[in-house]
């Protein structure tokens, strides 16, 4: 596959390990894989790209991932984007403020390889199947551990 037809994923993750262990583990499933390192990096990645699947974790160091999620689904642009939350966090809380906020899918960390790229491949097949409705239509996100 062509890295032009290859889906594009952005992980946005502040511990570089981990983000590193993505990359390697979707770019092996065949995507497009690009990391960045924190709130700022992110939103600077967006305005000038748009990835297919957004995988983005909630405790970064500059601005929270509620915050990143919230503005994406406040553009009319970035409504589409399957955005998948992986986090260490898993209170019903922040499971809920994420679903509020417009996440698709809520994972808790650590996750395995396999179930990581299951997640994508869902994300890219749900996209694939129907427009996104309008927030207040909106379901529950999918909550998943590893």
């Amino acid at each position: 596959m062509s890295p032009e037809a290859r889906p594009r994923i952005l992980v946005v993750d502040d511990n570089q390990d981990l983000a590193s262990v993505m990359r390697v583990v979707l770019a092996q499933a065949g995507f497009d894989v690009h990391a960045v390192f924190s709130g700022k990096e992110a939103l600077d990645w967006l305005a000038q790209s748009t990835p297919d699947v957004l995988i983005l974790d909630l405790m970064l160091p500059d601005i929270s991932g509620f915050t990143i999620l919230r503005q994406l689904r406040a553009s009319d642009s970035a409504s589409p984007l399957p955005v998948i939350v992986l986090t260490a966090r898993k209170d019903p809380e922040t499971r809920a403020e994420s679903q509020s906020a417009g996440a698709d899918t809520f994972i808790t960390k650590p996750i395995n390889s396999k179930a990581l790229v299951e997640h994508v491949q869902k994300a890219l097949a749900l996209r694939a199947e129907a427009p996104r409705t309008p927030q207040a239509n909106r379901q529950p996100p999918a909550q998943h551990g590893a």
